[in-house]
Protein backbone atom coordinates (compact mmCIF):
# COMPACT_ATOMS: atom_id res chain seq x y z
CA UNK A 1 0.00 0.00 0.00
CA UNK A 2 3.03 2.26 0.92
CA UNK A 3 5.23 2.96 -1.21
CA UNK A 4 8.41 3.05 1.16
CA UNK A 5 10.95 4.11 -0.94
CA UNK A 6 9.07 7.28 -2.01
CA UNK A 7 7.72 7.51 1.31
CA UNK A 8 11.27 7.92 2.80
CA UNK A 9 12.67 10.23 -0.16
CA UNK A 10 9.64 12.37 0.35
CA UNK A 11 10.34 13.09 4.24
CA UNK A 12 14.18 12.59 3.34
CA UNK A 13 14.82 16.17 5.07
CA UNK A 14 13.59 15.33 7.93
CA UNK A 15 14.96 13.78 11.65
CA UNK A 16 13.63 10.60 11.47
CA UNK A 17 12.28 11.55 14.87
CA UNK A 18 9.87 13.43 12.94
CA UNK A 19 8.91 11.14 10.53
CA UNK A 20 7.94 9.13 13.38
CA UNK A 21 6.06 11.77 15.12
CA UNK A 22 4.07 11.98 11.64
CA UNK A 23 3.28 8.42 11.58
CA UNK A 24 2.50 8.87 15.39
CA UNK A 25 -0.63 11.39 14.52
CA UNK A 26 -1.79 9.56 11.69
CA UNK A 27 -1.50 6.28 13.66
CA UNK A 28 -3.53 7.73 16.71
CA UNK A 29 -5.90 9.79 14.63
CA UNK A 30 -6.92 7.90 11.53
CA UNK A 31 -9.74 5.94 13.13
CA UNK A 32 -11.49 8.83 14.66
CA UNK A 33 -11.60 10.05 10.92
CA UNK A 34 -13.22 6.79 9.75
CA UNK A 35 -15.70 6.57 12.70
CA UNK A 36 -16.75 10.12 11.45
CA UNK A 37 -17.35 9.27 7.99
CA UNK A 38 -19.53 6.59 9.22
CA UNK A 39 -21.27 9.04 10.98
CA UNK A 40 -22.16 11.61 8.75
CA UNK A 41 -23.49 8.95 6.63
CA UNK A 42 -25.94 7.94 9.16
CA UNK A 43 -26.85 11.30 9.84
CA UNK A 44 -26.94 12.57 6.37
CA UNK A 45 -24.27 14.99 7.17
CA UNK A 46 -23.12 15.71 3.53
CA UNK A 47 -21.17 18.93 4.43
CA UNK A 48 -19.49 16.49 7.02
CA UNK A 49 -19.22 14.09 5.15
CA UNK A 50 -17.71 16.22 2.28
CA UNK A 51 -15.17 17.81 5.20
CA UNK A 52 -14.39 14.68 6.83
CA UNK A 53 -13.12 13.06 3.38
CA UNK A 54 -11.14 16.47 2.55
CA UNK A 55 -9.36 16.11 5.19
CA UNK A 56 -8.68 12.70 5.33
CA UNK A 57 -7.45 12.87 1.98
CA UNK A 58 -4.52 15.41 2.72
CA UNK A 59 -3.76 12.84 5.64
CA UNK A 60 -3.44 10.03 2.94
CA UNK A 61 -1.52 12.33 0.21
CA UNK A 62 1.37 12.06 3.40
CA UNK A 63 2.04 8.94 2.89
CA UNK A 64 2.61 7.75 -0.59
CA UNK A 65 -0.46 5.67 -1.27
CA UNK A 66 -1.86 6.51 -4.54
CA UNK A 67 -4.84 3.59 -4.72
CA UNK A 68 -6.41 5.49 -1.37
CA UNK A 69 -5.20 8.54 -1.99
CA UNK A 70 -8.00 8.33 -5.59
CA UNK A 71 -10.60 6.14 -3.54
CA UNK A 72 -10.21 9.55 -1.05
CA UNK A 73 -10.61 11.51 -3.69
CA UNK A 74 -13.26 9.63 -5.39
CA UNK A 75 -15.24 9.64 -2.27
CA UNK A 76 -14.87 13.39 -1.79
CA UNK A 77 -16.07 14.23 -5.10
CA UNK A 78 -19.11 12.65 -4.56
CA UNK A 79 -19.77 14.01 -0.73
CA UNK A 80 -19.25 17.50 -2.67
CA UNK A 81 -21.84 16.43 -5.68
CA UNK A 82 -24.27 15.39 -2.65
CA UNK A 83 -23.57 18.63 -1.26
CA UNK A 84 -24.37 20.31 -4.29
CA UNK A 85 -27.61 18.76 -5.35
CA UNK A 86 -29.09 18.60 -1.46
CA UNK A 87 -28.31 14.78 -1.26
CA UNK A 88 -30.03 13.67 -3.84
CA UNK A 89 -29.17 10.19 -5.26
CA UNK A 90 -28.03 9.43 -1.44
CA UNK A 91 -27.54 5.35 -1.25
CA UNK A 92 -26.28 4.59 2.05
CA UNK A 93 -25.64 0.93 1.64
CA UNK A 94 -23.15 1.90 -1.27
CA UNK A 95 -21.63 5.10 0.69
CA UNK A 96 -21.03 2.50 3.80
CA UNK A 97 -19.62 -0.05 1.06
CA UNK A 98 -17.13 2.46 0.31
CA UNK A 99 -16.31 3.73 3.72
CA UNK A 100 -15.42 0.04 4.12
CA UNK A 101 -13.24 -0.58 1.37
CA UNK A 102 -11.10 2.70 2.28
CA UNK A 103 -11.37 1.52 5.88
CA UNK A 104 -9.48 -1.73 4.40
CA UNK A 105 -6.61 0.22 2.69
CA UNK A 106 -6.36 2.75 5.53
CA UNK A 107 -5.87 -0.55 8.14
CA UNK A 108 -3.43 -1.61 5.10
CA UNK A 109 -1.38 1.67 5.13
CA UNK A 110 -1.49 1.43 9.45
CA UNK A 111 0.40 -1.54 8.79
CA UNK A 112 2.76 -0.42 6.55
CA UNK A 113 3.40 2.73 7.97
CA UNK A 114 4.04 0.67 11.52
CA UNK A 115 6.50 -1.65 9.98
CA UNK A 116 8.08 2.04 8.62
CA UNK A 117 8.04 3.31 12.31
CA UNK A 118 9.57 0.25 13.72
CA UNK A 119 12.22 0.25 11.59
CA UNK A 120 12.96 3.85 12.12
CA UNK A 121 13.10 3.70 15.78
CA UNK A 122 15.55 0.82 15.59
CA UNK A 123 18.04 2.59 13.24
CA UNK A 124 17.76 5.65 15.98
Amino acid sequence: MVNKQVFLETYHYFDKSVIVEIIDIFLDEYQGKLEKLYNDVKSRDFTGLRFTAHNLKGVVANFSAPTLLEMVKNFEKSAAELVEHGGAGFDEAAAMQVIDNIRASLLEMAGDLSKIRAELVQEG
